[in-house]
């Protein structure tokens, strides 16, 4: 009985002493300060991870239901950039003009991220990339990413050009309208590209 006494108080000691707080004390510190949002001089964008990013957000189908796809290219020396957004084949007509607003602020704004001095796209403005950048965009229906004659919207401007996206639902209104006086036939279009080639 006096053995076993002694082993357990031999035990608590033992124990009592694993209790020292240096054993879940860090080995390194946490320095604890306010980050920096000032903009920066010659910063360098890392445009792969801004591919991912936009990748990332542009195939999002919760919130672009019709997104599929996105392709990123860019001419560094020429600062030239070329934005493609493949969607789904059904893009409802009214929503053209919507997607292209939001590839074109979208990618401003991933950048912006990475370049404080980049302004923020806004309700009147596509951001400051564009000032420094040449933009080629383009909306293309899944089926038919080969046929540029069938994508649903594209355009280029030259970087720095107070440039306004066309107003697609006018458009497509005044397609609607010739093509129920008769006036646009598009199998008479297609025809004759066919017979082109």
């Amino acid at each position: 009985m006096k053995k076993l006494l002694i082993m357990m108080v031999a035990c608590m000691a033992l124990l009592s002493g694993c209790t020292e707080s240096t054993i879940v004390k860090p080995t390194s510190e946490t320095v604890v300060g306010d980050p920096n949002f000032e903009t920066q001089e010659n910063v360098e964008i890392d445009w792969t991870q801004v591919s991912t990013d936009a990748e990332d957000m542009f195939k999002d189908t919760s919130t672009y239901e019709y997104g599929r796809d996105f392709h990123f290219y860019m001419e560094p020396n020429k600062k030239q950039i070329m934005l493609i957004w493949v969607v789904a084949d059904d893009l409802p007509d009214d929503q053209i003009g919507t997607y292209a607003e939001d590839l074109i602020k979208g990618f401003n704004d991933i950048v912006h991220t990475q370049d404080f001095s980049i302004e923020m796209s806004g309700e009147d403005s596509y951001g400051g990339l564009w000032k420094q950048y040449a933009l080629s965009y383009s909306i293309v229906p899944e089926s038919d990413q080969d046929n540029e004659d069938a994508w649903f919207i594209s355009g280029s401007y030259e970087a720095g050009a107070d440039f306004k996206l066309p107003d697609t639902k006018e458009l497509i209104s005044k397609v609607k309208e010739k093509e129920a006086a008769g006036e646009y036939d598009t199998t008479e279009a297609e025809e004759e590209t066919e017979n082109a080639e």
